[in-house]
């Protein structure tokens, strides 16, 4: 009886305990003042060592079911591991960083059902899409080689072929899955990872604000749109043992007709990105900069999009040929009586109106993009 009590004790004990640690438990403090000394937050990488990151995605999608009002959940989720290396250091501060595709994970679904599973590390797991399967296997070892200004700004991108060569393929992938694959596996996607464009150029303040306005048709917020957001640096804080720079950020997605500057130059560019799909949202994260390391150890975001496309649908017209003419109906009873007659009235137009049909589609994501490890590169003898 004693033992039973004393165990009765203990499990509540431990109830308590674990609950208050769930109480106790908040985010780290943001220290730091206006009044601080500015600082430098700008990405370099650093020679004699392998950069590990991970990537991770969750994209949730409404698709309106076709010819319905009902609408298909679309959820694809994607992970990669990159292997980044800088192979070469100039005098005057640029670099050579080679990237990898070192593994790479993928599932998708369409309401609750599974319909492809893929992991590079495991073959045991099942697939059902082949098309996409095929294509992420051909993507593991793919290489990238980004040139990089002492100011982490891309000017040159070796590979390009050789690793667009194995993203083509044949046959098509399907659905949300193609949007998703098409974002995630580009290089925009990957210089955007590079650049760590949430950066600041000069030294800041805690407090500090600025903004970035461009264009976006690929890479991390995949959207033929024009993203303007504000980033802010909100301070100090411990991320994973280590005192950050923490930057929030957060903006909007505009559809490119809709931006109006005096800049003709980026008129030009917005135009040249525009398509037919208009998409508009908007993105909110926040970033961790290691001074130490001198990189974004770990950027975590969300994104909500909505998009809209206009199609044009014709009324099919029955025609005779390459006339106009009513296919006519014969009486086959008198095999020797003269062909029927048309019907009066005027022949149908192959110009009937053409009605206009809009689709929309929202959209969620959640990505994040951490460094997982720092690999010591061994020297050859």
């Amino acid at each position: 009886m004693k033992s039973i009590i004393r165990n009765i004790v203990l499990s509540a004990l431990l109830v308590a305990a674990v609950t208050g640690c769930k109480k106790r438990f908040k985010e780290p403090p943001i220290t730091g003042k206006p009044t601080d000394p500015a600082t430098t937050l700008r990405p370099t990488w650093q020679a004699g060592q392998r950069y590990i990151y991970r990537v991770d995605a969750v994209n949730s999608t409404q698709v309106p079911r076709r010819n319905t009002s009902t609408f298909i959940r679309a959820e694809v989720t994607v992970g990669q591991d990159l292997g980044l290396t800088v192979t070469n250091v100039a005098q005057d501060g640029s670099r050579v960083l080679q990237m990898e595709l070192l593994a790479i994970q993928m599932e998708t679904s369409a309401d609750d059902r599974v319909t492809m599973t893929f992991d590079s590390e495991n073959k045991a797991l099942f697939y059902e899409d082949n098309v996409l399967a095929e294509r992420l296997q051909k993507l593991v070892g793919a290489r990238l080689a980004f040139h990089l200004s002492a100011d982490n700004k891309i000017t040159k991108v070796d590979g390009t072929k050789e690793f667009n060569a194995r993203t083509a393929g044949s046959g098509s992938i399907r659905g949300v899955a193609s949007g998703v694959y098409n974002r995630f596996f580009s290089v925009p996607f990957f210089r955007d990872v590079v650049e760590m464009g949430m950066l600041p150029a000069d030294a800041v303040k805690v407090g500090d604000k600025w903004t970035v306005r461009r264009p976006v048709n690929a890479g991390l917020w995949a959207t033929s749109a024009f993203l303007e957001i504000t980033n802010v640096f909100k301070g100090w804080q411990v991320h994973d043992g280590t005192n950050c720079a923490r930057l929030d950020f957060a903006g909007a997605f505009k559809p490119n007709a809709s931006v109006r500057t005096n800049d003709s130059l980026v008129r030009r560019i917005v135009t040249a990105a525009a398509s037919p799909n208009v998409a508009e949202g908007t993105v909110e994260g926040r970033s961790w900069y290691e001074p130490g390391l001198a990189l974004a150890v770990e950027t975590v975001f969300d994104q909500d999009i909505t998009t809209r496309s206009t199609s044009a649908k014709r009324p099919r017209v029955r025609v005779a040929g390459t006339t106009n003419t009513v296919v006519a109906l014969v009486d086959t009873a008198d095999t020797n009586a003269p062909p029927a007659a048309p019907p009066p009235g005027p022949a149908p137009s192959t110009n009937a109106p053409v009605e206009t049909v809009t689709t929309t589609t929202s959209s969620k994501q959640h990505t994040t993009i951490k460094l997982i490890a720092l690999e010591p590169l061994t020297k050859g003898p």
